[in-house]
């Protein structure tokens, strides 16, 4: 299945931008899409209706690929001694900051640990704080069932001598009335 392309086709070659680089760069100026636009027209003969931008990541990509290059270069120059020398260092360096990174990350578990510690201590008072009110509370209830029991009985008790009060100034009355009855008999 062939793949579909999108947009048009540049109307510059790879070679053409490249020499367009080459032309900006001669000329003191920092190579952008613009610039060598610019060049690429007046110089190469390249149709002034080129996309800037689409030759900015074209003229991008391709320093990449040079810095690239000539970094492989540079270190394949090198001596292996010096190469070996490097990796040895680089093997040196990776340690330091493996263990220095150890050491932390040893150092955060502790404090960590310490916090967590502490947190289950100042949790384990605040139970035993609740578990205390707690056993107040239901010392209260039962010291409140108590006096309510106490109080239903003298209530009754209260009920039941009001009651015989009531009995007794009927009795007295009744008395009040007989001697009264008694002494106008007598009387007559």
């Amino acid at each position: 299945m062939a793949q579909k392309r999108t947009g048009r086709p540049p109307k510059y070659t790879e070679d053409e931008v490249i020499k367009g680089i080459e032309i900006v760069e001669k000329n003191g100026e920092r190579p952008t899409g613009d610039t060598v636009k610019k060049a690429m027209c007046a110089r190469l003969g390249v149709p002034d209706s080129i996309n800037a931008q689409c030759l900015e990541k074209e003229v991008q990509r391709l320093f990449e690929d040079r810095d690239r290059q000539r970094r492989e270069r540079l270190i394949a120059a090198l001596p292996g001694e010096s190469r070996a020398a490097v990796k040895e260092i680089g093997a040196i360096v990776e340690t330091a900051v493996l263990v220095h990174i150890g050491q932390e990350l040893e150092g955060l578990r502790t404090m960590a640990g310490q916090k967590v510690s502490a947190q289950e201590a100042d949790l384990s008072n605040q139970r035993a704080q609740i578990r205390d009110l707690l056993s107040k509370v239901d010392h209260m209830a039962a010291e409140i069932a108590d006096l309510d029991r106490t109080k239903l009985e003298v209530e009754e008790l209260l009920a039941k001598a009001n009651s015989e009060n009531t009995a007794l100034k009927a009795q007295v009355a009744d008395l009040q009335k007989d001697r009264i009855s008694v002494l106008r008999c007598s009387r007559s």
